[in-house]
């Protein structure tokens, strides 16, 4: 293996086991706390799950990923990112326990986005300011929502959300961003971590605490990486995103296209995802997540 790819995998490594063990060991704590506290997503029509399932997760996932971070990096190299993913958190905490209208939500992603671009993210780092912002604001309000509705089957948005992150950190540590290394390990050790819970059936769910969270830390990841990126290769840079994230993109985009065909809310929950789809046509829950 080549000194390069030795030093990436290393550096992530360092970035997604304290993350991964700290989501271990944070989760029992909140499944506790969610019986104790009444946090049960009971089951519905609408919904997949056929047994009360505690919910709050996000707790364990941000708090993991909160403290990985900030042992691997100082506060002020991602003050930005945090500040925002730490917004999506407390917003999706009050829906999961109080309920907020989707125009509350939406105004809380902007003010999130507005953080990223003071700092200097951006989509198209090269781009003109007049294409690269409106692209921004469109690439993290669609990622972050596109996993929030991603999260509808046990292990789903935990294991895209993880496995996107790596990826991302592999790459960012191939182009020279080791800020995004680190980000990406902590997130995708976090996320990948709360499987041993979440996965079909889930002890418990992250609720929208969690799936914001991953959601908007996915989408600033990607932002980190062009920013952070040589020069060389910027086409490749901002295709990688998109290619990494093709399943949420498209599974949302399926999504809103149906259900405003059929008048509904994209908001309101329901069984017609991709991952519903599939245990439609024949196969198993965790057949469907793995695919």
């Amino acid at each position: 293996m080549a000194p390069l790819q030795q030093h990436v995998l290393s550096d992530l490594g360092w970035a997604l086991l304290p993350s991964a063990l700290g989501v271990l060991l944070l989760t029992p704590l909140v499944i506790w706390l969610a019986r104790r506290l009444e946090w049960v997503a009971y089951p519905r029509e609408d919904r997949w799950h056929g047994r009360p399932t505690a919910l709050m997760g996000g707790i364990a996932i941000y708090g993991a990923a909160t403290i990985g971070l900030f042992v691997a990096l100082p506060p002020e190299d991602v003050w930005a990112v945090w500040s925002g993913a730490t917004l999506m958190f407390a917003v999706g905490a009050v829906d999961d326990l109080a309920r907020i209208q989707p125009a509350a939500k939406l105004a809380a992603q902007v003010v999130a986005t507005g953080l990223l671009l003071y700092a200097g993210y951006a989509f198209g780092a090269h781009w003109p300011l007049w294409l690269s912002l409106p692209v921004t604001l469109l690439w993290v309000l669609g990622i972050t929502n596109a996993v929030n509705l991603l999260d509808n089957m046990d292990g789903l948005a935990a294991g895209i959300a993880g496995i996107a992150a790596v990826v991302m950190a592999v790459f960012a540590g191939l182009t020279g961003s080791t800020t995004a290394v680190a980000l990406g390990g902590t997130v995708g050790g976090a996320a990948l971590g709360f499987l041993a819970f979440n996965y079909e059936p889930a002890r418990i769910f992250m609720g929208d605490c969690g799936s914001l969270f991953l959601g908007f830390t996915i989408a600033a990841l990607a932002l980190v990486v062009q920013q952070q990126a040589d020069a060389v290769g910027q086409l490749a840079v901002g295709l990688v995103p998109l290619a990494v994230l093709a399943v949420p993109i498209l599974d949302t985009t399926l999504v809103t296209c149906m259900r405003k065909l059929a008048g509904r809310p994209v908001s309101q929950g329901g069984r017609d995802h991709t991952s519903h789809r599939l245990v439609f046509l024949g196969l198993s829950e965790q057949h469907a997540v793995l695919t």
